[in-house]
């Protein structure tokens, strides 16, 4: 049975008349959707939610157990408990008409309450809830401005008039109105999501019967107060502070300033400030940053080890990465452009030696620091800010910055393709140690290959014969690491590993998801401080 949009129904003139009208006719059409089609819809909300910084900030979530054709977003439950968060339910006492949650431990199950509704055991703890909770709230409709219509009880409006954190209400976008009937205790929610689109509720709310608009002061009031104090441990898209851009941002900064002190760097202390400057550059920043967002966002940087039986993966993308820098490199600038020089960020240049001593400290200030500070900060950090709006713009995002931290307009799609590759990596092997020894592996060859590589060119006597057999790994590692990633996914699917931290996302949508993503002012900010210096040290 087809859904309508219910802002279409004929609303009565009495306030009780009207509502009952509204709960029996969403009722019914909401127990008209094929199961088939309900499950679709429910698995889209629960990716959206999943997504919300909100969600992936907040240190408890609130969720509900569905009754009759209620959305059901129940796998929320074991996603936030894998990533440490407390996950409490409702019991609502009859009695008192009031409404407290208790916290579902792991292993516990529901079982049936007041209303036959389901409830954490009698031995769960009561949950108290604080500005670090999101709240996820059912309702047969939602009006944009945040407007809820319940089942006549007010059970989460009496619970919101002194709830501090976030609110969101999952409806079904057939049942999403212009406006809903209100009453004066009627207490609206901060974000509305559905099947198609997470919004902003609006700031008023109107009083239907009588077409007067108001403002629910108290609720606006607490809401305001609640983001200022959680400013510094939520990421909301109006929130300047935790902007990934920005984290970039200070580190191009810091890194252009880096050069000012480059004349200072005497040939005795080159590797230690060179160590120190990547140290102050990207280390402190990302660890800042992360601490800002708290201590839930650890859970996303994918710190595991990887799997023995991944090493082969790693090897062929090490190959495809060596072999396709090369490519590229010849592709922009012929293959003149092969030298042995190693030029870190295009600024700090390496020259190794016979000297075991120097090289040591050339390897942990070009190849183990970089990779190590590079990946935390573009692979690990903002790949798990990005995802929630799907891994093509997570992959594209990373490998973007990655490319406008060098500087260098010659070597920009060197750097893009290479940043896809390692993102890839990643999120094949979901491991930053994995990417970490990745990149590490490469930075090693750029620093003491180039010689050999130089040889084995010689030793061809021919462009054409060297191109041919770098293109020829290329592909041949290529098929190799697509096998190797199959066999992976393969095993994560049986293993039934969780894959909700990201988003299904069309390849059509893909350029506007990313415009979307990286619309602020900081990333404005990466682009033209990349072009203007790019620029210049093109022409110098």
């Amino acid at each position: 049975m087809p859904l309508t949009t219910c802002a279409a129904l004929c609303l009565p003139t009495d306030m009780n008349t009207e509502k009952k009208a509204i709960r029996q006719e969403i009722r019914s059409k909401r127990d008209a959707i094929p199961q088939e089609k309900k499950k679709e819809l429910d698995r889209a909300i629960l990716q959206k939610i999943a997504s919300m910084p909100q969600f992936r900030s907040a240190e408890a979530i609130l969720c509900y157990a569905p009754i009759g054709s209620e959305i059901n977003l129940l796998p929320l439950v074991r996603l936030a408990q894998s990533q440490g968060k407390t996950v409490a339910f409702p019991k609502c006492d009859p009695d008192t008409e009031e409404m407290q949650f208790f916290s579902l431990l792991q292993g516990q199950k529901l079982i049936r309450g007041a209303y036959s509704i389901p409830e954490p055991p009698q031995d769960a703890p009561l949950f108290t809830p604080d500005e670090h909770t999101l709240c996820i709230l059912p309702a047969l409709a939602c009006d944009r401005l945040g407007n809820r219509l319940g089942y006549g009880k007010g059970y989460y409006d009496k619970f919101l008039k002194d709830f501090r954190g976030s609110t969101v209400c999952a409806v079904y976008h057939a049942f999403l109105a212009d406006t809903l009937p209100v009453e004066e205790h009627d207490v609206p929610v901060q974000w509305i999501c559905t099947e198609r689109a997470l919004m902003r509720a609006g700031t008023k709310k109107e009083n239907a019967s009588k077409g007067e608009a108001r403002i629910d002061l108290p609720a606006r009031a607490r809401a305001l107060w609640s983001t200022l104090l959680s400013s510094f441990r939520k990421t909301d898209g109006a929130s300047p502070l935790h902007q990934p851009p920005v984290l970039v941002l200070s580190t191009f900064v810091l890194l252009l300033l880096s050069g000012l002190l480059q004349p200072y760097l005497d040939r005795d202390s080159r590797y230690a400030g060179v160590a120190i400057l990547q140290i102050l550059i990207f280390l402190i920043p990302a660890i800042v940053y992360t601490k800002l967002r708290g201590e839930s966002f650890l859970s996303h940087l994918r710190l595991r080890l990887p799997r023995l039986s991944q090493l082969w993966f790693l090897v062929c993308v090490l190959v495809v990465m060596i072999t396709g820098g090369l490519l590229c490199e010849i592709l922009t600038g012929g293959i003149s452009s092969l030298s042995d020089d190693f030029l870190l960020y295009e600024r700090f240049s390496a020259q190794p030696t016979a000297s075991v001593g120097a090289n040591v400290a050339i390897l942990i200030a070009y190849a183990i620091l970089p990779a190590f500070c590079e990946e935390l900060v573009f692979r690990s950090v903002l790949c798990a800010e990005y995802e929630g709006r799907g891994v093509g713009v997570s992959m594209l995002a990373s490998a973007l910055f990655f490319a406008m931290l060098h500087f260098s307009l010659p070597h920009f799609f060197t750097y893009f393709v290479l940043g896809l590759l390692l993102s890839g990596a990643f999120y094949a092997t979901r491991s930053f140690p994995a990417v970490f020894a990745l990149h590490l592996a490469y930075n090693v060859f750029c620093l003491f290959g180039q010689p050999y590589l130089s040889a084995f060119y010689v030793s061809a006597g021919s462009t054409p014969i060297f191109i041919f057999c770098l293109v020829t790994l290329c592909l041949l590692f290529s098929a190799f690491a697509a096998g190797e990633a199959r066999k992976i996914y393969h095993l994560y699917a049986k293993a039934g590993a969780d894959s909700s931290y990201t988003v299904s996302l069309p390849i059509a949508s893909l350029p506007m998801a990313l415009f979307s993503a990286l619309r602020s002012w900081a990333t404005l900010a990466c682009i033209l401080l990349f072009f203007v210096f790019s620029i210049i040290h093109l022409f110098s």
